[in-house]
């Protein structure tokens, strides 16, 4: 039910945030809580999200734990408060301002699962965020809001937390491509529900297209260097590959290869970044 990948780069998300503001100028025992806070509330998220989706699970994914019957509803509404206190216990010990964020997260998490998920884009671009507001999350760990305004402050988790977060967008909207017959039974208005599978593809473009432009613009500050040039070149090869073949067929299989790679993907650029700003904080 969490997710081990979903969980994993989470966690990535919120130690780079810190590593980005501060390296190891920081108690090591943070990094280990800000990890703890990170597993146990995506961890509340997935599982709300089974628990409200049940029905719809049995259509779209009988898989998983809770719409197979392997783990019963009591079961799991247990396994979400033991989260949240594990989760809680251990960001009462981080900055203010990275509590605010963490629970601010869980909220909008836990709202979209109940209300949001049905609206369609809208729900999408929840997702957005509080996939992505980890690397925020982090860096508010290592120095409070002093990155996040004015845009001159702006660093690496700032700009990653923009890019991640369209990314992300565009993969529950890929997502919609996947789960229309579920969707439509239980009136989730999604793009590819309302318009197509054709346009929901090409919405996958144009947020793409604007994450790739954003990512453009910390090469002309000077905030990335030349690895991360490498890197995104080697990201938009990569993102191609399995973009255009559900660009020309829109269905099930073009769409679940999309989603299942681009959180490789992302895995992988954020490594070579973290390995672009180690760099430069060398030299």
């Amino acid at each position: 039910m969490l997710r081990p990948m979903n969980a994993f780069m989470v966690t990535m998300m919120a130690l780079s945030g810190i590593w980005f503001a501060v390296g190891f100028e920081i108690e090591l025992w943070k990094y280990l809580l800000t990890a703890i806070v990170a597993v146990s509330y995506i961890g509340i998220a997935m599982v709300h999200n089974d628990i409200i989706d049940i029905e719809i699970d049995k259509i779209n994914a009988p898989h998983r734990a809770i719409a197979s019957g392997k783990i019963s509803m009591k079961n799991a509404k247990i396994y979400t408060v033991i989260l949240f206190i594990i989760g809680t216990s251990a960001g009462i010990f981080l900055q203010v301002e990275a509590i605010i964020i963490m629970v601010l997260t869980l909220v909008l998490s836990l709202i979209y699962n109940a209300y949001l998920k049905k609206t369609g884009f809208i729900g999408n671009i929840s997702v957005g965020i509080t996939a992505t507001s980890a690397f925020l999350y982090g860096d508010a760990v290592g120095r409070g809001y002093i990155n996040f305004w004015p845009i001159e402050n702006w660093n690496p988790s700032v700009y990653l937390f923009l890019i991640s977060a369209l990314l992300n967008i565009s993969r529950e909207v890929s997502k919609g491509i996947m789960d229309v017959s579920g969707d439509e039974l239980h009136n989730v208005k999604t793009i590819a529900v309302r318009f197509g599978k054709k346009k929901a593809a090409y919405v996958v473009i144009i947020i793409i297209s604007i994450a790739f432009s954003i990512a453009t613009i910390p090469i002309i500050n000077g905030t990335f260097g030349f690895i991360y040039i490498i890197a995104l070149v080697i990201f938009l090869i990569l993102i191609l590959q399995v973009l255009v073949p559900m660009i020309k067929n829109p269905c099930y299989d073009t769409a679940n290869l999309f989603k299942k790679r681009i959180i490789l993907i992302m895995l992988f650029a954020l490594i070579i970044i973290i390995i672009d700003v180690a760099f430069q904080k060398i030299i």
